[in-house]
């Protein structure tokens, strides 16, 4: 059975006269040549160099030096099929580090293209012969930048993550052999780390629970490799 749909019945729609009535309002303008405003887009120019600074802390307002702070520029739009803002694939991105007072400046080029911002920090660390970037805290910037350049962000790192980049830290500066070493660029960081110290030596044993072993040194010296059932995390 064929169904007749009833075109008056869109008129009795609040949603079409709203539409109806943002277009009569700016056609004119349009027919003018008049630009219309584009809505989600910051005060810029194509190119213009905007600028994003802050500081990088800890919950207790410690700044926190040599973090790599990203920017992150994406474009968003409604998807009609999943009903939801969906992110295109492109990414645009650009890195600072924050010296030694946690503060970090970023400058980039503004592209109309992008419409969503986040700044995220993290601190490179390595894991089987490779150096990946653990995320500590990310933040929407997307008001913010619209708002104006330069856009100043204050991002602070979580309690638990500031304790895990001071561990690292540690971890770092206690490696003085080569045979840590060696072992640290094949293996990465440990999951976990135990000392003993005893009179007149230290002994000191990383465990790599998903490859199943521990590295034993004696004094900064590999003593010994002791293999275990592995433990996916």
């Amino acid at each position: 059975m064929k169904i007749r749909r009833n075109p008056h019945s869109l008129l009795r729609s609040p949603w079409a006269w709203t539409l109806l009535g943002v277009l009569l309002a700016t056609a004119p303008l349009a027919a003018a040549g008049i630009a219309l405003p584009r809505f989600g887009h910051a005060r810029f120019a194509q190119g213009d160099r905007v600028q994003l600074t802050g500081v990088v802390t800890d919950p207790q307002g410690r700044p926190l030096s040599g973090l790599r702070v990203t920017f992150e520029a994406t474009r968003t739009y409604w998807s009609v099929r999943k009903l939801q803002r969906t992110r295109t694939e492109e990414i645009r991105r650009v890195q600072a580090v924050t010296d030694a007072s946690g503060q970090y400046t970023i400058l980039w080029p503004w592209d109309s293209y992008f419409n969503h911002f986040e700044l995220s920090v993290g601190i490179p660390v390595r894991k089987a012969r490779k150096d990946t970037l653990a995320e500590l805290v990310r933040e929407d910037v997307t008001q913010r930048l619209q708002g104006g350049s330069p856009a100043v962000t204050s991002l602070v790192v979580p309690a638990q993550n500031a304790e895990f980049v001071a561990r690292l830290r540690e971890l770092l500066a206690s490696i003085k052999t080569d045979d840590e070493r060696r072992v640290y660029d094949e293996m990465g960081k440990p999951d976990k780390v135990e000392r003993v110290q005893y009179p007149g030596r230290l002994e000191v044993s990383w465990w790599y629970f998903e490859a199943g072993r521990v590295y034993r040194f004696k004094d900064g010296h590999l003593e010994q490799v002791v293999p275990f059932e592995p433990v996916k995390s």
